[in-house]
């Protein structure tokens, strides 16, 4: 067998959203397969696909494997990528990362966006239902592994439930979230179960690494198309597993967004937006019932706020839970969180972000894991990938990624960090308005501020790190705090 050495670099085409990236890329490809090239384009969505094929060039032959052309996706790429038949091959990042790393040898692997890399899966189980799935599974020092000798037990089960949601007559025990579980336990994935409720659930969580980076060490050549990189988890995890950065010829020239650009954050400066201070809690909730009154959370009163101060038709992302039943219809555009190829309402010139992107406490014990693991705190690279490049993603749908608008762009957005990594990528001239934040219903927060950067620097007194000059380093905390954080973590351990 002929070694082949792993292809450790990334090409990256890196710009602002709208700036052409796909563009640059597409007006490339009929040179690069004239000149022999076989390329697989991965894209995030099947809504993307059909765009990003729509737009290639007449007379350019391509095999297009998803989900809505053929029934075993897996089988069809396997096929495609073995004989070459075609050496223009468009899917999904979800199936080229699902077939073998070794096939994409000879291929240009082009990615539009970032792929996930890691997820943290985590759901509360009734004691019945764990019992179910503790028939094949066992606890041991608070995580579950595979009992012995029912691994076959859980693949039929596991069958059975992708057999019933395909439409089967059977029945299957298992829940959705038991089946989770389970094709995580017979992934390898490490699985965690935490103590008993009040109420008497528990928790199980996962920790999901993603095996994209060894079809990038195999292809010939590895693009991706982003906006951002830098300080996501996607970021960390690359630098992990060894990989380094270059330039992608389809980078785009992009001089900068031309509107006039106002930015409204809707908390106060210095408090971070949470979908927990967006709701009554539990003792107001009866307080409001036992009144009479209407149920109503701090978000609702905040986009009361928010809508007579907004132009046109502003799109609103929200999460689901925030129902906003009072809201008239046609009053907003209501978008996914996940905005990536939404150019529906590039008429626009206001956006509302009302999401959060801050970690659960199960995301918290999860990114202690990974810190274990590597050695290096992930709660920054976490907020980073779930809020902030949402965020920016967001508010680009609207008419800001238009050139020749000339109308203000007004975006509502969730707190100053938001505001701040907008200006600081793609919006360097926009103008930070605090003065919605000073009206908006939020609770002043009587608690002394606590620098943010103290959890992850207590994560890594956990890990017997306690070097002042390393953590530093490591967290950018100044080396003559972190002696007098050691000793309160020390006072905390003892107590």
């Amino acid at each position: 067998m002929i070694y082949v050495a792993p292809n450790k670099v990334i090409h990256t085409a890196v710009s602002a959203p709208g700036a052409g990236k796909t563009e640059a890329f597409i007006s490339q490809i009929p040179t690069l397969l004239c000149a022999g090239r076989s390329i697989v384009v991965a894209l995030p969505t099947l809504d993307l696909t059909d765009s990003f094929v729509s737009r290639l060039p007449l007379g350019v032959s391509r095999c297009v494997i998803n989900s809505t052309t053929c029934d075993h996706v897996g089988t069809e790429l396997t096929a495609a990528l073995q004989k070459k038949t075609n050496h223009l091959i468009i899917t999904t990042h979800q199936s080229v990362f699902a077939v073998r790393p070794s096939l994409l040898r000879g291929w240009m692997l082009v990615v539009d966006e970032l792929p996930p890399v890691v997820d943290f899966p985590a759901y509360p189980f009734e004691p019945s239902e764990l019992a179910h799935l503790l028939v094949s599974a066992v606890e041991h020092d608070g995580r579950l592994h595979i009992r012995e000798g029912c691994a076959d037990a859980i693949a039929t089960s596991l069958a059975t439930f992708m057999a019933v949601s395909a439409g089967a007559e059977r029945t299957s025990m298992l829940s959705k979230e038991g089946a989770r579980i389970y094709g995580c336990l017979m992934d390898g994935h490490p699985v965690f179960i935490d103590s008993e409720m009040a109420n008497g659930n528990r928790y199980v969580r996962a920790i999901i690494e993603f095996s994209c980076w060894d079809t990038f060490a195999a292809a010939e050549e590895v693009h991706i198309l982003t906006a951002t990189v830098e300080g996501s988890l996607f970021d960390y995890l690359a630098q992990e597993h060894e990989f380094t950065y270059a330039r992608s010829d389809f980078t785009p020239a992009f001089d900068g967004y031309k509107s006039n650009i106002t930015i409204y954050p809707v908390m106060p400066k210095g408090r971070n937006y949470s979908t927990t201070a967006m709701a009554l809690t539990a003792h107001e909730c009866r307080a409001t019932q036992q009144q009479g009154q209407v149920q109503s959370q701090v978000i609702d009163d905040i986009l009361k706020i928010v809508l007579p101060r907004a132009t046109g038709t502003p799109l609103l992302f929200s999460n689901k839970w925030a129902s906003f039943r009072w809201l008239r219809k046609g009053a907003v555009h209501r978008c996914s969180i996940d905005s990536r190829g939404l150019n529906d309402y590039q008429g626009e010139t206001n956006a509302i972000l009302l999401f959060g992107g801050n970690p659960s406490p199960s995301d918290h014990l999860a990114l202690d894991y990974l810190a274990a693991k590597y050695g290096r705190v992930f709660r920054q690279a976490f907020v980073t990938t779930r809020l902030l490049e949402p965020s920016l993603q967001a508010a680009t749908r609207t008419a800001v990624r238009v050139r020749e608008n000339t109308q203000p762009i007004s975006l509502f957005v969730q707190d100053e960090r938001v505001a701040e990594y907008l200006v600081s990528t793609y919006m360097p001239k926009a103008v930070i308005d605090w003065s919605l934040s000073q009206i908006t219903p939020v609770k002043a927060d009587g608690r002394k501020v606590e620098d943010l950067r103290k959890p992850d620097v207590f994560a890594l007194f956990e890990q017997n790190i306690t070097s002042p000059a390393k953590i530093s380093k490591i967290t950018t905390v100044h080396r003559n705090t972190i002696p007098k954080w050691l000793k309160e973590w020390k006072s905390l351990k003892a107590a």
